[in-house]
């Protein structure tokens, strides 16, 4: 019995000794693979802190935006950088009192100034434009290992510039689009192209209604972008060389009216395009007019019209287009044809105004000097008062027959 109970507890102590052995060599084991984790989980977030290879998501971009165009580029963007799984830092360089500068504070943005430091620009991959209005310097695109893209409001090569959208309609196109493009330094619009996108401009839209359509979609185009990195930067081709036109900026000279020079529908084409901008002017015996609400005459009144062929014209440059206007042949138009000449309706209370090619464009609403008048208002004040041979737009002495 004494032996049996010394056997037993001999085992016992046997057992125990190896059972103790074992868990210490599995708590240590637990231990240096916790060490293990917590160190490679260091090591990821320090690659993505300091991330320096760009060949993969998620990306670092730094925004260069001021307008609603660029709002809309921007807004789905910050919607990506909250899931985590698309972008993982954005910045935005914006001057402060536009509406993307507000958005980038609500929404807890960096913000950088003009110009970003080197400094700053290598701690992001891509950068992007959105209607900034500023030349990049090579400087600035070499600090980014992806470069900058661009978004463009208009096929291009067609309609460089600043004002892509109002002289597409000004010219009477009839098809617009985006272009998502690599920026290259010194010169506007003349990098690479990586994507594009076509759309119709309908007959009677206007530049804030085409542009805000060009918006959404150049938006969309450019997360495409951001989701085929970096396949789509190295794919990027060439812009033609042919069918380039430009698009500058727009000044108040392009909303002055010339009758004698003008057909209706390049006076409703100027219309559609600048309204929001520059309304169309035009003067009555010295006084400057700007014209309002503007819209073709109904069909049936434009029998002497000839619609332009915008297609011939579409390798034009936008000065060359403004340039080239000719006179209208109206030889076998009405006799007593006179552009700028003005009719007012009783019945409808439009004022009617004759154009080059002897069709018309109504107007009901007009602005003199400061005051805003509606087309019977302005048939009270002036029209009444002299004789109907005077009723013509354009005549800048203040002298009336």
């Amino acid at each position: 019995m004494l032996f049996s109970g010394f056997s037993a507890t001999y085992k016992f102590a046997k057992y125990s000794s190896v059972r103790i052995l074992f868990c210490n060599i599995i708590f240590m084991r637990n231990c240096i693979g916790v060490s293990t984790r917590f160190k490679c989980t260091k090591v990821v977030s320090n690659s993505i802190t300091k991330k320096k290879t760009t060949d993969e998501a998620p990306w670092r971009i730094i925004f260069f935006g001021s307008d609603d165009f660029s709002l809309a580029s921007l807004k789905p963007l910050t919607a990506k950088l909250r899931t985590g799984t698309l972008l993982s830092e954005l910045g935005v360089v914006s001057s402060p009192g536009t509406i993307v500068h507000k958005f980038a504070t609500d929404e807890n943005l960096p913000i950088h100034e003009w110009p970003p430091a080197t400094s700053i620009l290598q701690n992001y991959d891509l950068g992007m434009v959105v209607a900034y209005g500023k030349l990049i310097p090579a400087e600035m695109i070499n600090s980014l290992p992806l470069g900058i893209l661009n978004v463009h409001g208009s096929l291009l090569p067609r309609w460089r510039g600043a004002a892509p959208v109002e002289h597409a309609i000004m010219n009477g196109d009839t098809e617009t689009g985006v272009t998502i493009f690599r920026i290259k330094p010194e010169k506007f619009d003349i990098g690479d192209i990586v994507r594009q996108y076509r759309c119709s401009i309908a007959p009677n839209e206007t530049a804030v209604e085409v542009r805000t359509r060009l918006a959404t979609f150049g938006a969309k185009l450019l997360l495409e972008c951001v989701r085929d990195l970096p396949r789509c930067v190295t794919m990027a081709t060439s812009q033609p060389s042919e069918g380039v036109s430009y698009a500058p900026k727009l000044t108040p000279s392009y909303a002055q009216l010339t009758w004698n020079n003008q057909t209706a529908q390049q006076v409703y084409n100027r219309h559609r395009a600048l309204a929001h901008i520059h309304p169309l002017t035009t003067w009555w015996y010295g006084r400057p007019v700007r014209l309002q609400n503007i819209s073709l005459a109904p069909v049936s009144q434009q029998t002497t019209f000839k619609p332009q062929n915008s297609t011939a014209s579409s390798c034009k440059s936008a000065l060359d287009f403004l340039n080239d206007i000719q006179p209208v042949n109206r030889a076998n138009s009405d006799s007593n044809s006179r552009p700028g000449r003005i009719k007012y309706s009783h019945k409808s209370k439009v004022l009617t105004i004759e154009c080059a090619d002897g069709a018309s464009v109504i107007c009901d609403n007009l602005r003199v000097l400061q005051k805003k008048m509606s087309a019977t208002d302005f048939y009270n004040g002036f029209l009444s008062k002299v004789s109907e041979a005077d009723w013509v737009f354009g005549v800048q002495s203040r002298e009336v027959g």
